[in-house]
């Protein structure tokens, strides 16, 4: 498996994890317009195949994970940990320590591998998605080494 840089020819693939993935996805002119915009945006690519795929920025030297997906055929296979700990390192190498990120409230398996990654829990915010269900806040810090 490698980590890589998104390419336009991988819309099709994401667009399909992005919608079997999300209760509320993004359709494509998001996805393109955040690729646009100058979001880091990367893929796990299985053989000839796009598996998963991470989707951030950084702003005001904070970084933040818009998205992070894997196709459910290829999960509980580290997918998603290969891709956050390639995320997290892109953030460090940009001198970025502190990542932010939104996960549904009801999304316990989501909650687990973000606290197993070392992110903590910090707030909640009532009424976040637009089906009124609250988002759990969470933050990773790097620390001092």
């Amino acid at each position: 498996m490698i980590i890589r840089d998104f390419k336009l020819s991988d819309i099709d693939d994401v667009l399909a994890i992005e919608y079997e993935s999300f209760p509320d996805p993004y359709p494509v002119d998001i996805l393109l317009q955040l690729h646009n915009s100058g979001a880091g945006f990367i893929v796990a690519q299985l053989g000839k195949h796009v598996v998963g795929y991470v989707i951030f920025w950084i702003r005001n030297r904070i970084g933040h994970i818009i998205a992070i997906a894997v196709d459910s055929k290829y999960r509980n296979m580290h997918v998603g940990s290969l891709m956050i700990e390639k995320t997290l390192k892109i953030f460090f190498s940009n001198n970025i320590n502190t990542v932010g990120l939104e996960v549904r409230k009801s999304n316990t398996a989501a909650v687990n591998f973000y606290l197993k990654h070392g992110f903590v829990k910090v707030s909640e915010e009532e009424d976040y998605y637009n089906d009124g269900e609250s988002a759990i806040i969470m933050h990773y810090t790097k620390a001092d080494n």
